[in-house]
């Protein structure tokens, strides 16, 4: 399926690289990539378009079928895809998958357990993909007043001989109950004199009600809620809290239709009110559209080596991608004027770029690095092999510029530092300053002009054989890209799953063919 990845700037095209053309024919191909780049930006996204044939099936724990059913009914309503619920335990649905993977028959595109561990576990046996964290909840004790209101603690339910009942451990409820009473020293005991246990916490909710055998439970807070029970003030069960996510399945048949809606269930405007309605404590979700449209802005260095990641995101995700490549100057100097909001992402050239606009973003991570080189005539007919040697006769520089450009700023940086700028200056040796290391190179491809251009290594892996690079022994000679997302993005989920991607082994694959040194986590396999 094509790619409908959004591109403002494109400058290092292989075979523009190879045309050998002047810098006014570049220029008006330039503009004519600039004039697609604006009408692509107008195309639907390539993630699945709407049908009334779509179908979603979702596995969810039972006691999120309140806000789940009537937020999928809506779903259904507006958009067309019908969505099929299978409720259960947690650990109940969780082998249902297992299994439908061991028989290669998949069925599911959506898995919402009912506390974050189950959601863990999953991932790490490559059950999901995705997580959306949608609501969250507190395990409690409830029963039906007056029984228990003097109760305090879990020792006060043991000593005074109450008839109570636990979830078992594949249902969230249960699983919750062991962790935070382990905690506290008395599972064994609650376990030993539960009086009975049940697969499904709206099952032990229900007989709470109604039967006269059970009087009271460790159940969700939201769950006692909807079935009207009274909550005892346990000291001990007043801080754990559990998160309910909508997890991807791994073999999902309609992944974009998933995300969509995973999407729909945290919006604060579609499926969180279901939540809050139904006793749940409603996490922050992304702002809701059907085909969410972010901006990213990226450091031209960095350009061939995320394009492909860009892609998948984009098609995966059902979203569009609006890209600006430019220097890393330019864009931070947009940001500081006003002249341009912080965008969604940002993937600099090099880290000192984000820290003077780091007020407008996250904690950045590291993603790669890359050495600044100089880039010679085949052979070396200069005999360039040290920045020194740029003070030799008649050599012709060519370099960015350091206002727009990273790569500039630290090159000019180091003929300070090397004690050779005023010199350089003086006997006007830089004859070309372009805005990108991309023009540089077309331009030192394109005709004799120069005789050597400061660009990044990772710029030079499909040179042509006319030239060759030379290393440069200084500190400053060393650029590290790092990526953030902004604070105010309306797509703060979004934007950490497309930070994943970038951080992933098929990014880390990416960059380092395109010759940077990996510098992020080591990525999941």
């Amino acid at each position: 399926m094509a790619c409908q990845f959004k591109s403002l700037m494109s400058y290092n095209h292989p075979d523009y690289r190879r045309t050998g053309f002047g810098p006014l024919v570049f220029s008006l191909l330039a503009l004519s990539v600039l004039a697609l780049a604006i009408y692509w930006l107008r195309l639907p996204p390539t993630g699945e378009n709407p049908s009334r044939n779509a179908s979603l099936v979702v596995y969810c724990a039972a006691g999120m079928r309140m806000p789940v059913e009537e937020a999928a009914r809506l779903f259904e309503k507006e958009y067309g895809v019908e969505v099929r619920l299978d409720f259960g335990s947690s650990g109940e649905l969780e082998g249902k998958l297992e299994l439908e993977r061991a028989s290669n028959a998949s069925r599911c595109d959506i898995y919402i357990p009912a506390d974050f561990s189950f959601a863990e576990r999953a991932r790490s046996k490559g059950l999901t993909l995705e997580r959306i964290p949608l609501a969250q909840f507190r395990l409690i004790l409830a029963g039906r007043t007056p029984v228990g209101q003097g109760f305090e603690s879990v020792t006060d339910l043991l000593d005074n001989g109450f008839s109570f009942g636990i979830c078992d451990e594949k249902a969230g409820a249960g699983k919750k109950t062991r962790e935070v009473l382990s905690l506290m020293g008395q599972w064994e005991t609650v376990k030993a004199q539960a009086k009975v246990t049940f697969p499904r916490v709206t099952e032990l909710a229900g007989a709470i009600q109604t039967s006269g055998n059970v009087q009271a439970g460790f159940i969700w807070d939201s769950t006692a809620r909807q079935f009207g029970l009274t909550i005892f003030p346990i000291a001990g069960l007043k801080h754990n809290v559990s998160t309910i996510s909508a997890n991807i399945v791994a073999t999902s048949s309609h992944p974009t239709w998933a995300l969509r809606f995973a999407r729909y269930l945290a919006a604060s405007d579609k499926g969180a009110p279901f939540f809050k309605k139904h006793h749940f404590d409603p996490v922050r979700g992304d702002a809701w559209t059907l085909e969410p449209e972010i901006v990213f802005y990226c450091g031209g260095v960095n350009r061939d080596a995320v394009a492909r990641a860009l892609e998948r995101f984009q098609e995966r995700e059902g979203c569009i991608v609006k890209t600006q490549f430019a220097g890393c100057g330019t864009i931070v100097g947009s940001i500081q004027s006003g002249k341009l909001h912080p965008p969604d992402l940002f993937l600099t050239c090099d880290v000192s770029y984000m820290a003077m606009v780091q007020e407008n973003f996250n904690v950045p991570a590291n993603v790669s690095s890359t050495p600044i080189c100089m880039l010679v005539r085949k052979g070396n007919p200069k005999g360039i092999d040290s920045l020194k040697d740029l003070l030799k006769p008649d050599i012709a520089i060519g370099t960015t510029d350091p206002q727009m450009s990273t790569l500039g700023a630290l090159s000019h940086a180091m003929f300070e530092e090397f004690g050779i700028k005023k010199s350089i200056e003086k006997n006007q040796s830089i004859v070309v300053t372009a805005p990108t290391a991309h023009e540089l190179i077309l331009q030192m491809e394109g005709h004799g002009k120069l005789d050597v251009v400061l660009v990044y290594e990772a710029n030079c892996q499909h040179l042509e054989e006319s030239v060759e690079t030379v290393a440069i022994d200084h500190p400053m000679a060393h650029a590290t890209q790092n990526i953030a997302a902004a604070r105010q993005t309306k797509y703060p989920h979004l934007m950490a799953r497309l930070m994943s991607e970038m951080l992933s082994s098929r990014s880390r694959e990416s960059f380092l063919n395109h010759g940077f040194k990996w510098e992020g986590p080591t990525p999941d396999p």
